[in-house]
């Protein structure tokens, strides 16, 4: 990576800001996962070597199957972790692709939008359902924005979320990460960015809705 990217870190997923062209890329934690699977697959291929003579096929087989479906997610998956993008902007294309996840490996387009095709990039407040319990989750938990680009359809595509913890420190610093990611995806595109939050972030000079 270009030591002049700016890096604007979301949820679960990095803004990587370069002149002319901006990736949303998988967070360097989101490795960890992959890793471990590989590791588990590499372990039960050893396993099955070394007790290759003292089990029956079938427990062999049985051994095997859970490496033989493990293996290839996991190193696909780790693949997109490396190289991989969910949303890439770019000038000279002067479009924006929704790429594949997991499966396609970050590559094959899900969706591609031209830039005269774009209305607005919206900040808009992002809702995060219920709780692990089921319940509706407390007010004073988390608070969470949306980045969203507006089509002239009127079609909505979320292109990351930030969230922060529900305090006024968390939330100025949080909404800013959102605002800034934003920001520079409309510049590149160059379209207004709209905040419909119900936040104000006065350093950005930017109102709120209610």
């Amino acid at each position: 990576m270009p030591d002049d990217a700016r890096r604007i870190p979301l949820d679960r997923r990095v803004c990587v800001v370069r002149e002319g062209r901006i990736d949303l890329r998988p967070e360097r934690g989101a490795l960890i996962g992959p890793l471990i699977g590989l590791a588990l697959s590499v372990s039960d291929f050893v396993a099955i070597a070394l007790l290759a003579n003292e089990l029956s096929a079938t427990l062999l087989a049985l051994m095997l199957i859970p490496g033989v479906v493990l293996a290839p997610f996991s190193a696909m998956a780790l693949v997109y972790s490396i190289i991989g993008a969910a949303v890439v902007v770019e000038a000279q294309k002067q479009s924006v692709r929704f790429q594949q996840g997991v499966l396609g490996l970050g590559i094959g387009t899900e969706e591609l939008v031209p830039f005269w095709k774009i209305e607005r990039i919206e900040v808009a407040d992002f809702s995060l359902g219920e709780s692990a319990s089921g319940l509706p989750r407390p007010a004073f938990d988390l608070r969470a924005w949306d980045v969203v680009l507006v089509k002239t359809s009127g079609k909505r595509l979320s292109i990351g979320q930030v969230v922060a913890g529900n305090s006024n420190d968390l939330i100025d610093e949080g909404f800013t990460r959102a605002l800034d990611a934003a920001e520079a995806i409309g510049a590149l595109v160059g379209k207004p960015v709209v905040i419909t939050a119900a936040v104000e972030e006065a350093a950005k000079g930017g109102t709120a809705k209610d």
